[in-house]
């Protein structure tokens, strides 16, 4: 599928040419991860004060996403942000901007008689976003634990059928982040097959034994 070709090589040159307009644009920008959480998403209606702070760092992303006309240049410092997982700068505000963006085009999207493709690429991309910002932060449990909070509500609230890949790596169609958490699920599994090998291994090679 061709919003899949070249994810890598886009991850990487959106990280680097982003990485400055969003430093540009905040007032808190420095090295390493800002401390935060991430901002649920809202009851219909509601305007979640948690959410302030993510509007602040991101308001071109907002304001354009306010007045329905989102195009790829508002997106282009959330994105970079989110790339980079927790070592972001705003990392979580960057997480909350994104999970509350995808719900909304989402929700809209449930209003329409027809899907507009150009949304379903965007909502597909940002899948594999945060299916790198979980990759990227082996690390860090704190954030992929809010990534993967973020995933399950988008999948409970934002149905949308997006295009993806089923668990045999062909094309199919997939709700929402139904993808990311079955990629979140496998890394786990990975993760804790690769750790009870290195158990094993350290119990009987043990560090000093001669």
């Amino acid at each position: 599928m061709r919003f899949r070709r070249g994810l890598v090589s886009w991850l990487g040159a959106l990280a680097a040419a982003g990485s400055a307009a969003l430093v540009a644009g905040s007032a808190h920008a420095g090295g390493g991860a800002t401390p935060g959480s991430y901002c649920p998403l809202p009851a219909p209606g509601e305007q979640p004060a948690c959410l302030a702070p993510a509007r602040a760092a991101f308001g071109d992303y907002f304001r354009a996403l306010d007045r329905g006309d989102l195009a790829d240049a508002d997106t282009a410092s959330l994105e970079a942000a989110v790339s980079q997982g927790a070592a972001a700068d705003h990392a979580y505000l960057a997480l909350s901007s994104l999970a509350h963006g995808y719900y909304e085009l989402a929700r809209r999207e449930a209003e329409r008689p027809e899907q507009d493709p150009e949304v379903a690429l965007r909502l597909a991309r940002w899948n594999d976003l945060l299916e790198h910002a979980y990759a990227a932060s082996p690390d860090d449990e704190r954030y992929r634990a809010a990534v993967r909070q973020a995933a399950e509500e988008l999948r409970a609230r934002a149905p949308v059928s997006l295009p993806c890949r089923d668990e045999q790596g062909d094309a199919a169609a997939c709700s929402s982040t139904e993808s990311v958490l079955r990629s979140i699920d496998a890394a786990d599994e990975r993760a804790g097959v690769r750790g009870a090998l290195e158990r094993l291994l350290r119990r009987f090679f043990p560090e000093g034994a001669s």
